[in-house]
């Protein structure tokens, strides 16, 4: 599917426009623990100490689990938008690479970390608007993995924030495509160069999340990432109540003006390889961030 900015987009895409029924819901504490157990957070001999501990304290059943340790607050907010009707791939779905791990088991300790790299970035994005956040994560010689990361971090921002826009910034070794199974016939490269009649968003197997692919890249297309904001395009294509995650990537002799591509955005993640990233390329891209005042959520070790 492809989508005209915001005329002739779906009803999730629009303005105002059922991104509410795409964001966590509460149910009843039954249910919220048997999600708990399912998914392999809490033990079914855990569930009657939460809840003596939830009725005593008249707390609610995920927060009396948090209380008492079991749950931190990124898990729980994940059951909660489970409970709500969000729904996970089941194993072996070939819609979705298996590198996907968020997409298939939450309670993996990979999910786990992807979900604490989305907490520091919220916190890092306090200032703001939380329905329509413009994230990145930025790749400094760090190698398929950080794609990875990227993919599992949109997976997780839309199971838990809502209708979310995935960006492949990556023209030179495209990715996420490959991660997510969506052809990469027309991308960003398109919609810089002006040749995209519609907005090149594909739909994902994930619910709430759409992709766009980093499209086949002229040199031209490629130079155009550096002439201007990506926030400002990002914005002119007039997504509201859409958070969009970018996925950007350095790779080694590179010198890109990662500040003024990135102004504007509310956090970025920086991902790094040990043994493979230079100190020197890190520091460069930090201090451009920095002079830029872009918000730095903190780096990732991949």
């Amino acid at each position: 599917m492809r989508l005209r900015s915001t005329a002739g987009a779906p009803p999730q895409l629009m303005p105002g426009g059922g991104t509410a029924a795409l964001r966590p819901r509460t149910r009843d504490n039954q249910g919220f623990a048997k999600l708990a157990v399912g998914h392999g957070f809490l033990a079914e001999s855990d569930v009657a100490r939460v809840d003596v501990h939830a009725r005593t304290q008249g707390l609610p059943f995920p927060d009396a689990a948090v209380d008492l340790g079991m749950l931190d607050s990124e898990a729980a907010g994940l059951l909660a938008a489970l409970a709500g009707g969000f729904s996970l791939l089941p194993a072996g779905d070939q819609r979705i690479d298996p590198q996907v791990v968020a997409a298939f088991d939450p309670a993996s300790p990979y999910a786990a970390k992807i979900r604490t790299i989305r907490a520091k970035m919220k916190a890092a994005a306090a200032g703001g608007d939380p329905s329509s956040l413009r994230l990145a994560v930025l790749s400094v010689g760090a190698g398929d993995e950080a794609a990875v990361i990227a993919a599992n971090l949109a997976v997780v921002l839309a199971q838990m924030d809502g209708q979310t826009m995935l960006v492949d910034v990556d023209m030179v070794n495209p990715s996420l495509d490959r991660l997510f199974r969506v052809a990469n016939k027309t991308g960003l490269a398109e919609q810089l160069m002006g040749s995209a009649a519609l907005l090149p968003a594909s739909k994902t197997a994930i619910e709430g999340l759409w992709l766009m692919t980093a499209g086949r890249a002229s040199g031209s297309a490629s130079s155009m990432i550096t002439r201007g904001p990506l926030a400002d395009t990002a914005n002119g294509w007039g997504l509201r109540e859409t958070s969009m995650l970018f996925y950007l990537a350095e790779g080694k002799g590179e010198q890109t003006p990662f500040g003024s591509i990135l102004t504007g955005f509310d956090a970025v993640a920086i991902v790094a390889r040990r043994g493979e990233t230079a100190i020197a390329d890190m520091r460069r891209v930090i201090d451009d961030l920095d002079r830029q005042g872009v918000p730095i959520a903190g780096t990732v070790i991949a």
